[in-house]
């Protein structure tokens, strides 16, 4: 008989970690999973760390090259809503490698309120393995995932200042989560914008030289106000 192997897909999100420590409340063994993009935030790296000492579980790390790589063998054709080849690249690939095996069960931390991702996933992604999504199971929502993350005191501080926890270089990130970028995190920024710049397209409606540009503008007229 094949030994059951459980993984949890880690991504450093409120969702994942919120997953993992329900999945450790109730005494249930298992490794974590996180695939790592080579484009991560440095909070995220530092809090995926925390949360495998805290949980005293097993950390892989699964890669399938990083992001610049993949950038400059497509000639810096950015990714975005009609061309998603990140997530599929970066993420999906290596996870499944990794884990879609017989005697494999994976856990995803889609919430209650995700349900049509559970759907597209399920039928899309898994042959091997069998997985199960815990939060829809127990009905957690946003504000749950939230709460069971403060509780324990393991909500990434990204979102201090952040909406969601991607790649720095999320093409779908907020107006706002690029200006946080740019203040918390400048010489990244300044990164994403040389490529945009090499790309010679944009990674949203406005450029990020452009979005600098208004940056800055706003904060000396605030010094000059002030």
């Amino acid at each position: 008989m094949v030994e059951t192997l459980r993984l949890v897909q880690l991504s450093g999100g409120k969702d994942s970690v919120a997953m993992a420590l329900v999945l450790h409340e109730q005494g249930i063994d298992f490794e974590l999973v996180f695939a790592d993009t080579g484009a991560e935030l440095p909070e995220t790296y530092n809090h995926v760390l925390w949360v495998a000492e805290y949980l005293g579980k097993k950390l892989n790390v699964v890669q399938n090259g990083t992001f610049f790589e993949h950038l400059k063998r497509r000639n810096f054709f950015l990714p975005g809503p009609r061309r998603r080849w990140c997530t599929d690249e970066l993420k999906t690939k290596p996870l499944r490698k990794f884990c879609d095996r017989e005697g494999c069960v994976v856990y995803v931390g889609f919430r209650a309120d995700e349900v049509r991702r559970v759907e597209a996933q399920s039928k899309r992604y898994w042959k091997y393995a069998k997985v199960r999504y815990p939060l829809v199971e127990l009905g957690l929502s946003k504000e749950d995932v939230l709460a069971i993350c403060r509780a324990h005191d393991l909500l990434n501080p990204v979102y201090a200042w952040r909406s969601s926890v991607s790649c720095f270089c999320c093409p779908f990130q907020r107006k706002s989560d690029w200006i946080g970028l740019l203040r918390h995190h400048p010489d990244l920024y300044t990164l994403a914008e040389s490529w945009e710049v090499q790309a010679k397209r944009r990674w949203n409606h406005v450029s990020l030289v452009e979005l600098r540009r208004q940056y800055e503008t706003q904060l000396w007229l605030f010094e000059e106000h002030d």
